[in-house]
């Protein structure tokens, strides 16, 4: 098993690499310490944005208001974490790869949950009159996004029990076990 400091050294020289193999521990090293920036980072960040309100002109006992002016900021300051998610996923694959599966699993995952959050925001941007908004509804659309929410769900799992399988110690078409050479 690697070390924490090995394992991120060499999660962090393959952050765009998606080809090859990764160990357990590289693959989840990696993610602690990507983790711990994001927490970091959001932290920091939302500290900047809750000063920045304090100098600012608005109602402060308006919660819609301060919402409004908070939100659009906080989710700007947090935008360079999506950077981050280049290495873990470039380490995922890796790691998918090493268990002798495809880094595809990864495209219908991501594919899935972005289809459902983009549909669940649809939903919740035009549900102003929640009453009314049942009446019309369109059960079709909330039932495919229901399937999409679940076959997320399912496939989060799925590559996660992945990433928790060791390595193939034989040669695979991704290369040489980096665990059993």
């Amino acid at each position: 098993m690697l070390g924490f400091g090995e394992a991120n050294k060499i999660f962090w020289s393959k952050s765009l690499d998606f080809t090859g193999r990764a160990r357990r521990s590289e693959y989840w090293w990696g993610y602690l310490s990507v983790f711990i920036i994001s927490l970091i980072w959001s932290i920091a960040a939302c500290v900047i944005v809750v000063f920045m309100l304090k100098g600012a002109s608005i109602d402060l006992s308006d919660d819609d208001e301060i919402f409004r002016w908070f939100l659009p900021k906080y989710l700007l300051a947090l935008s360079p974490m999506l950077l981050l998610m280049v290495p873990v996923y470039a380490a995922l694959t890796r790691r998918l790869h090493d268990t002798g599966r495809s880094g595809w699993w990864i495209v219908a995952y991501l594919l899935c949950s972005v289809l459902y959050l983009a549909g669940s925001f649809y939903l919740i941007f035009n549900m102003f009159d929640i009453e009314e908004s049942l009446e019309n509804m369109n059960w079709g659309f909330f039932l495919v996004l229901t399937l999409f929410y679940l076959i997320s769900v399912v496939l989060g799992i799925v590559i996660f029990v992945f990433t928790l399988l060791d390595s193939k110690p034989e040669e695979n078409k991704y290369g040489p076990s980096p665990k059993y050479q």
